[in-house]
């Protein structure tokens, strides 16, 4: 009797974990998919204004984007060495801007000189 109620305990254990595991693969993420875009921050041509560094690109990049009503996910800034010395408003200054966005906002950020990575 004991091992009659031992095998019901097994499978009842057995179906529960098997419950568990398809209920978890059947979710699905509520983030949509995010696109990654890229802007090259230029020497004045910006729209939301002058950043003298990598940090004050990200801040000001992302209240000019929020007043929008546009959202960089993960934005980061970095700084490459450019070869080419140019002083035109429309010149790269070497700070790259990345971030991510919601399909629904990518033809907004293209318009505003950002680029699909």
């Amino acid at each position: 009797m004991k091992l009659k109620s031992l095998r019901h305990a097994a499978w009842f254990f057995g179906g529960l974990c098997a419950l568990a595991t398809a209920s978890c693969a059947s979710e699905k993420d509520p983030a949509p998919d995010f696109v990654g875009v890229r802007y090259v921050q230029t020497q004045c041509a910006d729209r939301w204004g002058q950043a003298p560094g990598t940090q004050e690109l990200v801040i000001v990049a992302q209240a000019y984007l929020s007043q929008q009503g546009l959202t960089l996910h993960q934005p980061q800034a970095s700084g490459q060495s450019m070869d080419v010395v140019c002083s035109a408003c429309t010149c790269p200054t070497g700070r790259v801007l990345q971030g991510k966005v919601s399909p629904a906002d990518l033809s907004s950020v293209l318009a505003l000189g950002f680029t699909r990575q």
